[in-house]
């Protein structure tokens, strides 16, 4: 099964948001990378209502140093514990504002607290019984991708009364 493309639009627009006026650095979409992703920082964050599944950024420790520094208006060499509070809070407003676009056309989603994981020697693998799209961007140099994680078929298409 695969997502829509409305959902994956919605999720780039929300995405290229964010980073625009959050973390100020311009994001370029770029085709997702062919074989296993080399990420050393996962931020999610789960929602569930109409829509069940996840918003989860991948980046490197590079990435996300960088990521941090400009959200925080510091030099990304200084950046130490800020790191894995500002990437959740990134996962969060993407996820926030996805859920914001989608909730116009559709039942609102309540989103969880973001999870973030940090490490050099992991990969994220989800249930074959999932949905799962990756939307890779290019952030000065950096690879960043952004995967939307569905779970259940797709929902009756209503408007909200």
């Amino acid at each position: 099964m695969t997502i829509s493309s409305q959902l994956l639009a919605s999720l780039v627009t929300a995405t290229e948001e964010v980073f625009e006026t959050m973390v100020f650095k311009p994001l370029v979409r770029v085709p997702p990378a062919s074989g296993p992703r080399q990420s050393g920082v996962v931020a999610s964050v789960a929602f569930a209502g109409h829509r069940r599944g996840m918003v989860s950024i991948h980046s490197s420790l590079a990435a996300a140093r960088d990521i941090t520094g400009a959200m925080l208006g510091m030099p990304c060499e200084t950046v130490n514990g800020e790191m894995p509070d500002a990437m959740g809070e990134v996962a969060n407003m993407v996820a926030g504002t996805f859920r914001n676009k989608l909730a116009a056309v559709e039942p609102a989603s309540d989103i969880a607290v973001p999870m973030v994981t940090i490490g050099s020697d992991f990969t994220t693998k989800y249930s074959h019984a999932v949905r799962r799209a990756e939307c890779a961007f290019e952030m000065e140099g950096h690879c960043v991708s952004v995967d939307l994680i569905l779970i259940g078929d797709e929902p009756a298409r209503t408007r909200p009364a």
